[in-house]
């Protein structure tokens, strides 16, 4: 496939032509309308498919590698693959299980072709979708849609050995990786590494306490509340640094005994200003 169709294009030009010929439908109804016009819209012939109906044309691709073919140049050009390509892999199943492990893997490629593979890997091969991820979470050096996708999926399924793994990395590991760890294994309580790590962050890293501080909201542990109330009073936190400890702190079951002031910061004078 050498320029993909926008299926989703095509699709919304014989919805609209449908839903204007049923006359005025509420919000309920005309979604209702629309999801029975896509079943009908994937198997009717199509003149932009030579004659072949959507879903016809992507059972043509019966391979992995026709498959991964049509993926990648949906992703190179930036259109959202169709649900009925993404179908076509859950058909094929396991056998589309390597060879999407292999693009994501691939440092070549974009971060949105990488992205579109490791997407698909869970639902085919869960236990190669979390290698995957650990190793594009403790590889991160910036954000992109395939470290966050990496992420989101980790924090799902985050647990002992998944934990292990993102710490045994964490202190070789590039500051922005250290982050996403984090962001990870703040849904996995009970290890003293992770507090650890995240106080270090809100102690140590002044540019990066609020975002540990809210972290530190999320993992649930009490010890973190006084750390926490000693930078509320610190005269060079900004407001929104200030909200985010104080959020923290109320998260954790503790409370904020004076309310402090932030005149001339930007943020404290536009919340000051909508009043």
């Amino acid at each position: 496939m050498n320029r993909p169709i926008d299926l989703e294009h095509l699709f919304q030009h014989y919805a609209a032509d449908r839903l204007r010929a049923a006359g005025e439908l509420d919000e309920d109804a005309a979604e209702e309308r629309a999801e029975a016009l896509y079943a009908e819209w994937a198997d009717a012939p199509c003149a932009a498919l030579e004659g072949c109906s959507p879903r016809a044309w992507f059972a043509r691709l019966n391979t992995p590698e026709a498959l991964l073919e049509a993926l990648t140049a949906y992703a190179r050009a930036q259109i959202e693959p169709p649900e009925l390509l993404l179908e076509r892999f859950d058909d094929l199943g396991a056998a589309c299980a390597a060879p999407l492990e292999a693009l994501a893997r691939d440092e070549g490629e974009g971060a949105e072709v990488r992205a579109q593979a490791l997407g698909l890997l869970p639902g085919i091969d869960e236990a190669r979708a979390t290698r995957v991820a650990v190793d594009a979470v403790l590889a991160a050096r910036e954000s992109d849609a395939f470290c966050e996708l990496a992420a989101e999926i980790l924090a799902d399924r985050v647990d002992a050995d998944i934990a292990g793994r993102l710490l045994d990395g964490y202190d070789a590991a590039e500051d922005f990786a250290r982050e996403l760890i984090l962001e990870v294994l703040c849904n996995f309580p009970g290890d003293g590494r992770v507090y650890e790590r995240l106080l270090d962050m809100l102690k140590n890293r002044p540019e990066q306490r609020a975002f540990a501080a809210r972290l530190l909201g999320r993992y649930g542990d009490a010890r973190a509340i006084e750390p926490l109330k000693a930078l509320i009073s610190m005269s060079d936190i900004t407001y929104y640094e200030y909200m985010e400890l104080r959020n923290a702190v109320e998260a954790l079951g503790g409370e904020i005994e004076h309310e402090r002031e932030f005149y001339g910061d930007p943020d404290y004078e536009y919340l000051r200003d909508l009043e």
